[in-house]
């Protein structure tokens, strides 16, 4: 990470004559907000991936000739919890069973943006967002509690009365090892977003603003407000 901000420095130092140029540090805190496609089968509902979680940010960018600009933003959240029951299934002798899953994911965000600019007033500035976003998505899900009355040997009836049957707590219920499986993802994709740059002083501005980022199979929808320094 280290590395990418120096690089990126040097690139924006670079760019253009320094009386042409505004660069600024700023750092952020954020909601993610992960919308991902669910399914529910009779009552029964199975992890989608999505909630939400605080998120923090850094940025580093530039400003050209007060109309366009780029920015790099590296972004870490918070871990990302779901727990569910996706169903009752038959096990060995018709021994039936509850599956229960503990989702736990953390997405890493770098992205790339290039913004055009809007000046409203002396200190007001709105901005319009485009570019690619790298992600990394760290997951683990354990499998476990795989419980039932040890005492059931046929699975008869509804759905709700074999429920009624199972006591996860239960003494005499069977209880099965959990497992646990690990998994790193990497992609990219676009995102888009809009800002509000509010100078206060000469150098400080505070940035509030949304952002939409794309994910392998959800969208990550990030309402944030930042503090920066304009050097």
């Amino acid at each position: 990470m280290t590395r990418i901000l120096h690089v990126l420095a040097l690139v924006l130092l670079l760019a253009s004559p320094a009386a042409a140029q505004s660069i600024y540090v700023a750092g952020g805190v954020g909601a993610d907000i992960v919308l991902a496609s669910g399914q529910e089968s009779i009552g029964l509902v199975g992890a989608s991936g999505g909630g939400e979680s605080v998120s923090g940010a850094a940025r580093l960018g530039t400003v050209l000739n007060d109309r366009f600009g780029v920015e790099l933003e590296i972004s870490r959240a918070a871990e990302l919890r779901e727990a569910s029951r996706p169903g009752i299934n038959p096990l060995a002798a018709a021994i039936p069973f509850v599956l229960e899953i503990d989702s736990r994911t953390r997405v890493t965000t770098i992205s790339t943006t290039a913004s055009i600019r809007q000046q409203v007033s002396d200190n007001v500035a709105l901005a319009y967002l485009g570019g690619v976003v790298f992600h990394r998505t760290d997951s683990r899900v354990e499998y476990g509690g795989l419980r039932a009355a040890s005492g059931l040997s046929v699975v008869t009836g509804s759905l709700s009365s074999i429920t009624s049957r199972l006591d996860p707590i239960s003494p005499v219920g069977l209880v099965l090892p959990s497992s646990r499986m690990r998994s790193v993802r990497y992609g990219a994709g676009p995102v888009v977003g809009f800002e509000a740059h509010i100078g206060v002083g000469e150098h400080f501005t505070i940035i509030p603003g949304v952002r939409m980022h794309s994910l392998p199979g959800s969208w990550l929808l990030r309402p944030a407000v930042a503090a920066g320094w304009r050097f």
